[in-house]
């Protein structure tokens, strides 16, 4: 289901965040003063997925919709004015935000002209609040907040050392977050340990600046 409606770099992404969050939450309440009974800390997991996934996958939707309706409201403005002086411009604009970008003026304004005759042929969408996709989308990413908080709440059900379940939730997750950082320079082409090394030290800051902020007001 996640890969159905989400693509790879929100799937890889929307996880990630979801362990830096579990990651200050085991931080903030595993070892600190409060009732941290083994249920306590997962249940507290848990929530804390849920309530931010359903948050995140709610923003995922609406922009979603938003960046779709855009799209179709300027296919509605191309439509109602094909033979306007500024069409081919209009077209081109639209380039800003693709790989068309790159290519000089003189190929944005063959791609244009080309476009522009295949305008009248297209379908426009349905105008609607949210899609079925974009509905599913969030609640893939409401899974996927909820997956990475059951994973990295399972060593507190398996381990009754408290200490050990901490150190080994969060190492899964530490790593989880370095492999993250990993694939980013790859995909930026250069500098991929750097950048692994760099996203594990952002996560281990997180889980020990959020336990020892806890632990001065106690």
């Amino acid at each position: 289901m996640f890969s159905k409606y989400l693509t790879y770099t929100d799937r890889t992404g929307e996880v990630s965040f979801a362990v830096l969050m579990v990651i200050i939450i085991n931080g903030y309440v595993a070892l600190s003063d409060l009732n941290t009974g083994f249920l306590y800390i997962i249940a507290v997991n848990l929530g804390a997925c849920l309530s931010w996934g359903t948050i995140d996958g709610l923003i995922y939707a609406i922009s979603s919709a938003m960046e779709r309706n855009n799209s179709r409201n300027k296919l509605i403005q191309l439509r109602n004015c094909l033979r306007c002086p500024d069409t081919v411009e209009q077209i081109k604009n639209s380039f800003d935000d693709t790989f068309l970008a790159n290519f000089d003026d003189d190929g944005k304004t063959a791609i244009a002209k080309e476009v522009m005759m295949h305008i009248p042929r297209t379908n426009l969408v349905k105008n609607q609040l949210l899609t079925k996709k974009e509905i599913l989308g969030w609640f893939s990413i409401i899974g996927i907040y909820m997956t990475v908080g059951l994973m990295l709440a399972l060593p507190f059900l398996v381990f009754p050392n408290k200490l050990l379940a901490w150190v080994l939730s969060n190492t899964l997750g530490v790593t989880w977050v370095t492999w993250y950082g990993v694939q980013l320079g790859k995909s930026a082409g250069k500098n991929r340990w750097l950048l692994g090394a760099v996203m594990a030290a952002v996560s281990i800051l997180f889980l020990a600046g959020s336990y020892f902020i806890w632990s001065g007001r106690n």
